[in-house]
């Protein structure tokens, strides 16, 4: 899909779609986070260019945090350690959660579960 990267930190994966963050994957156990901060959240670009300079939406490299802003307030990811093309299947899967989430089969569910530490 043209536009679409994969943005990797150590510890999370960022399916970007142009400046919209689609979905947030555990990098350790592979399952997506449908309810992350940044899910559905726009980049703004590296962290520092944040802090120095208007809110104009840059290109983020390896190296740099990634700087996102959900609606409430703004997300800094951990330093971007690779930038990727997202596989299909990647896609597939993610296209799949997304659906699943805010279009569930029956109006009365959704894969969305909010689960506490203390289980």
């Amino acid at each position: 899909m043209r536009g679409c990267k994969l943005y990797l930190t150590y510890r999370s994966e960022y399916l970007v779609l142009r400046d919209l963050c689609v979905g947030v994957r555990d990098r350790t156990t592979g399952a997506w986070i449908p309810m992350h901060a940044a899910a559905c959240a726009y980049v703004l670009g590296p962290a520092q260019s944040v802090e120095t300079t208007p809110l104009i939406p840059s290109p983020v490299r390896v190296g740099e945090q990634m700087c996102l802003r959900p609606s409430i307030e703004r997300v800094v990811t951990g330093p971007i350690v690779a930038i990727e093309e997202p596989s299909p299947r990647l896609l597939r899967e993610a296209e799949q959660r997304w659906q699943e989430l805010f279009q569930p089969s029956d109006p009365r569910h959704s894969v969305a579960l909010l689960t506490s530490k203390d289980r």
